[in-house]
């Protein structure tokens, strides 16, 4: 019986690793370890069940998450899914998802698209050049399609609605509207009403998690760190950082944060 499952944080995969960023090649190591321990990479909705108490687990199991929704996760991350029989949730931001053709990933051809480092990545955002290295709407669907991934919500703006708006109506008016657009975006794209919906920066008020709730939003994901058991708050789901390090600091932390109490003295002890 699962005791407790492990909600990972990832962000870019590409060739140049840094503070959000893991190489394909530290990527690589982290999915071979979970397929040769036997983890079951769950979908969204029985990560949810599960923590509702609606779902016994066998084994171990694993929730695989990104945030954002990058080029490199289509073009590095999506084929090394595919090839150790794994699944992950993307959390986009569907307001910067582009237009254009399906470009070619790990495995499909010689000239991979240019995938920039997390900087260059938010430069090209604020310059309006975001489909240069955010996904596609024909690459999430190929992923979609293919069952080794999903995509859920980061929000439709991804921006700090307490920054923007400093009365409280005008916020909580915002929220909602950013949230319907999302879900918007999801169902007319395809074709499903995401019940998983993840912060930007991780920060929410309370006011917050009652639009998301309203909306129809049953899983509600922050970046705290924690452990994840059967009867946990849905509304505040805390997942651990995944860094660009060898697959021993990757397998102590996956068997640490499986443990209910192993996990939680590890995060008082030593953090992520």
């Amino acid at each position: 019986m699962t005791r407790a499952v492990p909600v990972l944080m990832y962000h870019h995969v590409c060739p140049h690793p840094g503070l959000v960023t893991l190489s394909p090649e530290t990527f690589e190591e982290h999915m071979a370890y979970l397929a040769r321990k036997k983890y079951r990479a769950l979908a969204a909705d029985e990560f949810l069940e599960f923590l509702q108490g609606k779902r016994a687990l066998d084994g171990r199991s694993v929730l695989i998450t990104f945030d954002d929704g990058y080029l490199d996760n289509y073009v590095y991350a999506y084929p090394i899914l595919m090839r150790y029989g794994l699944k992950a949730t993307i959390f986009a931001i569907t307001g910067l998802m582009g237009e254009g053709p399906a470009r070619i990933h790990l495995g499909a051809g010689k000239q991979l698209p240019a995938t920039p480092d997390h900087r260059s990545c938010k430069t090209a955002v604020a310059e309006g050049r975001a489909d240069e290295v955010m996904l596609r709407w024909s690459e999430i669907e190929a992923m979609e399609a293919s069952g080794a991934v999903e995509i859920h919500s980061h929000t439709h703006s991804h921006v700090r609605w307490d920054q923007l708006h400093p009365d409280k109506a005008q916020r909580r008016a915002a929220v909602a509207a950013d949230l319907a657009a999302s879900r918007t975006a999801l169902n007319s794209r395809l074709g499903k009403d995401s019940r998983h919906l993840c912060w930007p920066w991780g920060y929410f008020e309370p006011e917050y998690q009652a639009a998301a709730a309203a909306a129809g939003f049953a899983a509600q994901y922050a970046t705290a760190r924690g452990v994840n058991v059967a009867g946990g708050d849905p509304e505040c789901i805390p997942r651990l950082v995944m860094k660009d390090r060898s697959a021993g600091w990757f397998a102590t932390r996956i068997w640490a944060y499986s443990h209910r109490g192993i996990g939680k003295l590890y995060t008082r002890l030593r953090g992520q």
